[in-house]
C-alpha cells in the first residue's frame, strides 16, 4: 500500500468524523461514506441494509455500480455472501470462482473481480453491510480491511443515531433490522405521480417497498436481449413484484401480454398488474386520489339485496357454531365498517362465544405515515381461538397487519371471517377462512361500507354512482 493511499484513508476517516460530529443529514453522511470508500480503494461501493423481514438486502446508497447491475433482482441475505450477516467479513478474492454470490454472472458482466463485504451493526444486531468491489482480481490487504471496517463503525454510529432520533426511544430486538427503509437514506425518484402516491399507501401500512429493484429478460435476438420489462415496486414481505399502469384499458393490453410472458419466462416470480381502475378504488380506500375527492351521487346497481345478506350471514354463522362446537370463540371486529356484518353474525351464531372490537389510525410523522392500533381487544387473547371479523379484504394488507400484531399474544388459533372477498387488488398473501362473496373490482357501499361516512345504513350493498356516472345518464 502506498503512502499516497494510507494518507487517502485517513482524509476520509476525518472528514467523515467531522460530519458525524456535526449531525449532518444521514443521506450526506452515506454518500460521503461509500463515494469516499469507492474512490479511496479505486473501485465501487454500496451500503446495503436489510429490510424488515431480515431476510431481504437493499442497495441503499452506491457509488459507480451500473444500472443492470443495480436491477439484478433483490438480494437475498442467505444466499448473497450469506457469512457477512451473520457477523463475519468476507474478502472475495476470485468472483468467476466464488460460490458466494447469488448472482454471480451479473457481477462478471459488470467486470468484477473481487469484492470486499464487512457487516454493519447496531448493539450487536446485523442491519447490512458496506461492500466495495474491484475489477482487478487481488487479495484484501489487512489495511484495507481495517479501512472499510472502521468507515463501517462510522456508518453504523450514524445509522443508529438517525434511528433513535426518527423513533424517539431506545433500540430494541422488535426495532431491528429494517432501517433500509428510513426515509432519509434514499428518497426514491418516481417516473409518475401515481407510483408516489401507491408508495404512500404502502407507507402508511409500513409496508416496506424498493422502487424497480429488477429489470427481467423477456426478448432475446440471439444473445442479445431486445426487451427488458422492470416492474414498479418490489414488496419483500409479500415476495410480490407490482406493475402500476393508470394508462387506458386498451392500452394495458401490451402490459398484460409482457406479463404473461414474464410469469412463462420466470414461473417462479409473483407479480400484479394495477390497472387505473384497481388503483384508483384502492386509493380511494384509503383516502388518496380523485374518487377519494369527488363527492358520490347515490346508489348505482344493487350487488346483494337485504335477503341475499341475510342469507348468506345465516350460513357462515352454522358453519362457525359447528367449526368450534364444544368451544368458545373470540370474535373481534375492526370498527367501523364492520358492525352491520358484525352484528348480524353474532346473533346468528348458536354456540357460545366472546366478542371484542378493535380500531386502527393512521398518524403522520417526519418519516411519512403509518398505522397505529388505536382501540385495542379489552381481552386476554393466549390460548384463545380467534377469529378476526372483517366487513371487505382488498389488498389484505390491513388484515395481515393486525393478525401479526395479535400472534405476538400467542393465541391458539387465528382464522378470518370477512363478508366481502375483493380479489382484484390482493397484495398480502393471505387465508380467508369464511368469506361471505367475492366480488369484482368495484367501489361498493352500504351495509357497513361508506363512502366519506355516508351509506354506511343501507340495508343493502350496492355500488357508488359517482358524478361521471351522472353525466353519462343525462
Amino acid at each position: 500500500m502506498t503512502t499516497a493511499s494510507v494518507r487517502d484513508y485517513y482524509k476520509l476517516v476525518r472528514r467523515a468524523t467531522a460530519e458525524l460530529n456535526d449531525e449532518v443529514a444521514l443521506e450526506q453522511f452515506s454518500t460521503t461514506v461509500i463515494r469516499g470508500i469507492a474512490r479511496c480503494m479505486d473501485g465501487a461501493a454500496s451500503l446495503l441494509l436489510l429490510d424488515s423481514t431480515g431476510k431481504k438486502l437493499v442497495h441503499s446508497i452506491y457509488w459507480k455500480l451500473p444500472q443492470f447491475y443495480l436491477k439484478k433482482g433483490v438480494l437475498d441475505a442467505r444466499k448473497s455472501i450469506a457469512e457477512v450477516v451473520k457477523g463475519q467479513t468476507i474478502a472475495v478474492k476470485n468472483v468467476r470462482r466464488s460460490r458466494r454470490l447469488q448472482y454471480r454472472e451479473q457481477a462478471i458482466k459488470a467486470g468484477f473481480a473481487s469484492i470486499l463485504a464487512v457487516p454493519i451493526d447496531i448493539e450487536n444486531s446485523i442491519i447490512g453491510s458496506i461492500r466495495v468491489y474491484l475489477k482487478q482480481e487481488r487479495e484484501f490487504t489487512n489495511n484495507e480491511i481495517s479501512f472499510v471496517k472502521t468507515m463501517g463503525g462510522l456508518m453504523s454510529l450514524a445509522l443508529e443515531r438517525a434511528y433513535r432520533q426518527s423513533e424517539g426511544a431506545e433500540l430494541d430486538d422488535r426495532m431491528l433490522p429494517g432501517l433500509a427503509v428510513l426515509s432519509d437514506v434514499k428518497k426514491a425518484r418516481f417516473q409518475h405521480h401515481s407510483e408516489e402516491e401507491f408508495a404512500s399507501i404502502l407507507n402508511f401500512y409500513n409496508i416496506e417497498w424498493i422502487y424497480e429493484p429488477r429489470s427481467f429478460a423477456i426478448n432475446w435476438n440471439g444473445d442479445q436481449v431486445t426487451q427488458m420489462f422492470t416492474p414498479d415496486f418490489y414488496l419483500p414481505r409479500f415476495d410480490l413484484y407490482v406493475e402500476l399502469t393508470t394508462m387506458k384499458q386498451r392500452s394495458v393490453t401490451t402490459k398484460n401480454r409482457k406479463l404473461r410472458r414474464l410469469r412463462r419466462l420466470y414461473p417462479d416470480i409473483k407479480i400484479t398488474l394495477i390497472n387505473k381502475k384497481n388503483f384508483e378504488h384502492l386509493l380511494a380506500r384509503f383516502g388518496f386520489g380523485p374518487l377519494a375527492e369527488s363527492k358520490g351521487h347515490g346508489v348505482g346497481d344493487v350487488m346483494y339485496s337485504a335477503a341475499e345478506i341475510k342469507q348468506r350471514v345465516s350460513e357462515l354463522a352454522q358453519r362457525i357454531s359447528a367449526d368450534y362446537k364444544n368451544k368458545t370463540p373470540l370474535l373481534i371486529g375492526v370498527l367501523r365498517g364492520v358492525l352491520c356484518f358484525m352484528s348480524d353474525l353474532v346473533q346468528s351464531i348458536s354456540i357460545p362465544i366472546n366478542v371484542d372490537l378493535m380500531s386502527l389510525s393512521s398518524y403522520k410523522s417526519e418519516h411519512g405515515k403509518g398505522v397505529e392500533i388505536t382501540k385495542d381487544v379489552g381481552m386476554d387473547i393466549a390460548g384463545r381461538h380467534v377469529i378476526m371479523v372483517e366487513d371487505i379484504i382488498d389488498t389484505g394488507i390491513t388484515i395481515e397487519y393486525i393478525v401479526n400484531q395479535l400472534l405476538l399474544r400467542k393465541p391458539k388459533s387465528i382464522k378470518i371471517c370477512t363478508l366481502l372477498d375483493k380479489k382484484a387488488r390482493r397484495l398480502a398473501d393471505i387465508k380467508l377462512d369464511y368469506v361471505g362473496f367475492e366480488i369484482q373490482d368495484e367501489f361498493v357501499i352500504g351495509y357497513g361500507l361508506d363512502f366519506k361516512e355516508e351509506y354506511r345504513n343501507l340495508p343493502f350493498i350496492g355500488m357508488l354512482r359517482s358524478t361521471e356516472d351522472k353525466r353519462e345518464e343525462s
